[in-house]
């Protein structure tokens, strides 16, 4: 074999040691990427049922309160945040003093969820 063709066969080899390797950290990339957005996925669930998720209640006088807003994620309704009251929701249900308050159905609750839900999970 001439020189060359030693050098060829050296590159050839360092080419297919390079893209193994590189199969190799896609496949571990995409692994972590799932078990992550699994993990992402339970934690936003969760935060999305906790009694302690942060809404905002109208404090200004208007027509009958009827809906609270996603303090993380409000919809465009909320204005000014001067105007509301931040508290967890378990609360929030029971601000009007007319009716059982529920959740505005043009916020982003599910963004809002995840947002409290990696902030419980950094101050743990």
């Amino acid at each position: 074999m001439s020189f060359a063709e030693h050098v060829q066969a050296l590159r050839l080899r360092k080419l297919k040691i390079l893209d193994e390797h590189r199969k190799k950290v896609d496949k571990l990339q995409r692994d972590l990427d799932g078990q992550l957005a699994m993990i992402d996925q339970v934690l936003t669930q969760l935060a999305d049922t906790s009694d302690k998720l942060p809404c905002l209640v109208r404090t200004t006088p208007g027509p009958e309160l009827t809906i609270y807003h996603a303090a993380d994620a409000p919809c465009g309704r909320v204005h000014s945040r001067r105007n509301f009251a931040v508290m967890p929701e378990a609360k929030a249900m029971d601000s009007s003093p007319y009716a059982y308050l529920e959740r505005c159905t043009a916020c982003k609750w599910q963004q809002a969820a995840k947002i409290h839900g990696e902030r419980e999970m950094s101050t743990r």
